[in-house]
């Protein structure tokens, strides 16, 4: 983590990523990036922004969990976490319809953040996804992209923490 500092990031922070002489940091920053290397990043305006709506919805989803997560009222907090979840979960599930990934056929930025998150939250509970088939196999499919599940199931893989140590639920 100390490194972080020494690598000459404007913003130091985790994650971080460097390409040859390019470096960034911030978990979105990084994503957009990658993305529009791979040439996933549409030029339509408003798919660009079906993107961005996408995108901060998972984000909206993250900021509740690890608000909760790192709350020293964590147990009162993960109650009324619990009782809202699944209300935006089924938004999740309504928008995904029968598509494969979020914006079609073709994954896309979005479904990374997405998957990150559900994958963490089954983890917290995990129960969670049970009244939410589509989701479930869409986050199955995620995990079965070849490259992700042998990352999976390597050694460097590390299930948790999804959180750092100083978080209640990490």
């Amino acid at each position: 983590m100390a490194d972080k500092f020494n690598l000459g990031l404007s913003f130091p922070n985790l994650p971080y990523y460097i390409d040859g002489d390019f470096k960034i940091s911030q978990s979105l920053a990084i994503l957009q990036y990658i993305a529009d290397r791979h040439d996933m990043v549409p030029n339509c305006k408003k798919q660009r922004a079906i993107l961005h709506m996408l995108v901060n919805s998972t984000l909206d989803l993250r900021k509740s969990f690890t608000t909760m997560c790192y709350s020293p009222n964590f147990e009162a907090l993960k109650v009324d976490f619990l009782k809202t979840l699944p209300e935006k979960l089924k938004q999740f599930e309504d928008y995904l319809g029968d598509k494969k990934w979020l914006t079609g056929d073709k994954i896309n930025y979005p479904d990374f953040s997405l998957c990150e998150i559900l994958n963490q939250l089954e983890k917290f509970e995990p129960k969670c996804l049970t009244d939410f088939p589509k989701l479930k196999t869409y986050l199955t499919n995620f995990e079965n992209l070849p490259e992700l599940k042998d990352y999976m199931e390597s050694e460097e893989f590390r299930t948790r923490p999804c959180n750092y140590v100083v978080a209640k639920w990490y």
